[in-house]
């Protein structure tokens, strides 16, 4: 899986995740409002994303009622928490130039979903934090879309590819 930036207006800037050449979501983040509309094979959903914290600053998404899905938390540079849904993932953002992103249990010790952000990685650097960039917008949006039950089987298909490998 990629992500890709297709378009960046004045008005709005807009990603599409695809995986191949198939394109599994548009993601359109306003710049005027802090909404995001999302249409895949799921629906038409909208989200917003607020950053929080202070000291420990975070990014909280909602839905488009305004319930609190999750949050994602950045502890060191390029890598963190993923919280969603009640469920805690840890993510590792490789900064070697490939631009892979690898989403774990909360043990880190099965790998559950690798994405590639080097469409978008322009915008990061080690000084800036992923939380300052649309980078942890996408990040919730991607572990969304493919922990939603729709996307379980599939998750259960490369658990059990992953046992055989072993």
């Amino acid at each position: 899986m990629k992500w890709v930036n297709i378009n960046n207006s004045s008005t709005k800037e807009i990603f599409e995740l695809r995986e191949d050449e198939k394109v599994l979501a548009d993601i359109s983040f306003s710049k005027q409002t802090r909404f995001v509309r999302i249409v895949s094979d799921l629906g038409r959903r909208m989200f917003s994303f607020e950053k929080k914290g202070f000291l420990h600053p975070y990014k909280v998404i909602r839905d488009e009622y305004g319930i609190k899905l999750g949050k994602v938390e950045e502890d060191k540079h390029g890598k963190g928490i993923v919280e969603l849904d009640g469920k805690k993932y840890a993510f590792v953002y490789e900064e070697n130039g490939s631009g892979d992103l690898i989403v774990y249990d909360e043990m880190m010790q099965k790998n559950l979903l690798r994405c590639n952000f080097k469409g978008i990685a322009g915008s990061l650097n080690r000084s800036t934090s992923l939380l300052d960039t649309k980078f942890a917008s996408l990040l919730l949006l991607l572990c969304w879309y493919n922990f939603q039950p729709h996307n379980m089987e599939t998750a259960r298909l490369f658990s059990n590819s992953d046992l055989m490998l072993a």
